[in-house]
């Protein structure tokens, strides 16, 4: 059921942004600890409140108001984590470092592809034969031909 679902969602992302603040300010000799709520009023936490646990009565505006923090907190996550990534590929380019993959140039062409290519012009393979013949992916067979039909 639905609710259930979100019930699960928001009960594991508490767990997992504890695990992660723990995982991280550990590093840095400070100690996290996590104080999460009993069951909520769910299906899913009645279920569970009859194998023991203690029930948390929540209005459908308390469960909404939760999951908007929730979804605040993984907002806010993923905004940190993009800006270190930035960071980083900031800090790599200052250090004259290649971002992404090398760019590919005639020069790069594999022999065995420049073997096989007049074939391919000359209609006696297709561009799947001359991936397989080449060991090469189609995809890549396209951008080397992109690159000596350019």
């Amino acid at each position: 059921q639905r609710s259930g679902f979100a019930y699960s969602l928001s009960k594991n992302f508490v767990v997992w942004y504890a695990q992660k603040c723990a995982f991280e300010y550990g590093l840095k000799g400070i100690r996290v600890v996590s104080l999460s709520p009993g069951l909520i009023a769910t299906d899913m936490g009645n279920l569970e409140a009859k194998d023991g646990g203690m029930l948390i009565p929540m209005s459908c505006e308390e469960r909404m108001a939760f999951l908007q923090m929730a979804g605040v907190f993984s907002q806010l996550e993923l905004a940190m984590i993009r800006e270190r990534v930035r960071s980083g590929m900031a800090n790599a380019r200052a250090k004259g470092r290649q971002i992404g993959r090398p760019q590919v140039g005639r020069e790069d062409i594999p022999a065995t592809f420049l073997r096989h290519y007049p074939a391919y012009k000359s209609k006696q393979l297709n561009v799947s034969e001359l991936a397989r013949v080449c060991d090469l992916s189609r995809t890549t067979v396209y951008k080397y031909i992109s690159l000596l039909e350019a």
